[in-house]
């Protein structure tokens, strides 16, 4: 009896301690084998670049398709709405019944660069090689061609039935791919951008300046959509008076045109944009600014009535809000010379981009929004000037610097 119970293993001998399970230690996953042929990095990325537009077009056409049916309208109204809807949501001009309408909602474009560049970064948040970033980049450009094309033939094919006409084939096809190829550049991290520029023999510096260029945009849009925001509020009245307008609308018609307001958000602090940094939003042939006011019937649109019918004497106090975002901008980073200019540059070429997706003609009321190339003037000048100045105070406190320094070296050096 002892002896048997001498020679039986103890729980500590028999209990082995599994992977994973002991405390401190986790099972390791193996990484995943990197793509070595242009095959399966295709194959590997189709997820990451291809899914968002495709799923995009089918909810498009579901949204479409559901529209149309409980509008009691015919199936033969589906491609062309599909195909219209596509490149409407891209920015694209639309002209029905001889009206042409170039000014659309900009939400819907800011939403796909944003779907687009969220999967780039999830694809691309690991070690990525050059070649993966060029399959990323055809998957990309060919799915928005091919869908920008078929599209394109869509509109193309109803026309001859239907009072629509297609757009101009360069602005279907490039202002989609602009917006596909622009979330495609947004969601890869400035580091792998860097590491390209090196590679490419292009000063890292163009990496750098464009973020800032990016960052500056992008404070300056928020803090004119805030303005907006409250030169709405303020004029409560006028957005009663716009609704009144439509006498039957009915919840149906008060929900379409609620989401039409919204997805003009945008191109409203867009235009905001331009008149705060002294510039001009322009509509039926007149125009707004920080100095004067042309009174003119408006669009029958709610987002409309922020718009001043004369331009208050307090208005012009507006400017220091763009004053103060550049301003901390500018003390929020050293500059050189060179910084100064690119970071500039870039601020235009986003001005120019931005403000011609974010204006345009719409039937009667003409060109209605900012002038494109008005605004990328004013974007240069309001980044350039502050750098320059930041760039000029830190050349005088370094020259201070080194004059203070010789001075106590040279009084150390007296006997």
């Amino acid at each position: 009896m002892s002896n048997t119970q001498s020679t039986r293993p103890t729980a500590s001998r028999r209990r082995r301690p599994v992977k994973g399970l002991v405390t401190g230690q986790q099972r390791e996953k193996p990484e995943p084998k990197a793509p070595e042929t242009w095959a399966q990095r295709l194959k590997q990325y189709v997820p990451s670049a291809v899914a968002p537009l495709a799923v995009l077009a089918l909810a498009t056409g579901v949204t479409c398709f559901a529209v149309i049916l409980l509008s009691d309208w015919g199936m033969k109204y589906l491609p062309a709405a599909i195909g219209q809807s596509w490149l409407t949501l891209h920015g694209v001009p639309l002209r029905i019944d001889g009206v042409e309408l170039s000014l659309v909602p900009l939400l819907p474009a800011v939403g796909i660069v944003a779907l687009v560049a969220s999967r780039i970064r999830a694809a691309t948040k690991t070690r990525v090689s050059v070649l993966d970033l060029g399959a990323i980049f055809v998957l990309v450009t060919v799915t928005s061609l091919v869908l920008s094309v078929v599209s394109l033939f869509m509109v193309a094919d109803a026309s001859h039935v239907f009072a629509i006409a297609p757009p101009h084939p360069a602005a279907a096809i490039l202002m989609p791919l602009g917006l596909h190829l622009a979330g495609f550049a947004l969601g890869i991290s400035p580091v792998v951008w860097r590491v390209i520029a090196k590679r490419s023999g292009i000063p890292p510096e163009t990496v750098i300046t464009a973020g800032a260029a990016l960052r500056v945009m992008r404070d300056l849009v928020l803090a004119a959509a805030v303005v907006y925001l409250v030169l709405l509020a303020l004029n409560y009245r006028h957005i009663a008076e716009a609704v009144g307008a439509y006498p039957n609308l009915g919840w149906s018609g008060g929900l379409a045109l609620t989401l039409l307001c919204l997805g003009y958000l945008p191109n409203a602090a867009v235009a905001t944009l331009a008149v705060l940094l002294g510039g001009t939003f322009e509509y039926a042939g007149a125009t707004v600014s920080l100095f004067d006011a042309t009174s003119v019937a408006l669009p029958p649109l709610p987002i409309f009535a922020a718009v001043p019918a004369s331009a208050p004497v307090w208005v012009p106090a507006l400017m220091l809000i763009p004053v103060a975002v550049v301003l901390r901008f500018a003390l929020t980073r050293s500059f050189s010379l060179i910084d100064v200019a690119a970071t500039a540059t870039w601020a235009a070429v986003l001005g120019l981009v931005v403000a011609s997706y974010a204006s345009g003609t719409a039937g009667a009321y003409g060109h209605v929004g900012p002038n494109p190339w008005a605004f990328a003037v004013l974007m240069f000048l309001w980044t350039a000037l502050p750098g320059l100045i930041a760039w000029l105070v830190s050349l005088v406190r370094a020259r201070s610097a080194g004059e203070d320094s010789g001075q106590d070296s040279g009084k150390d050096g007296q006997v």
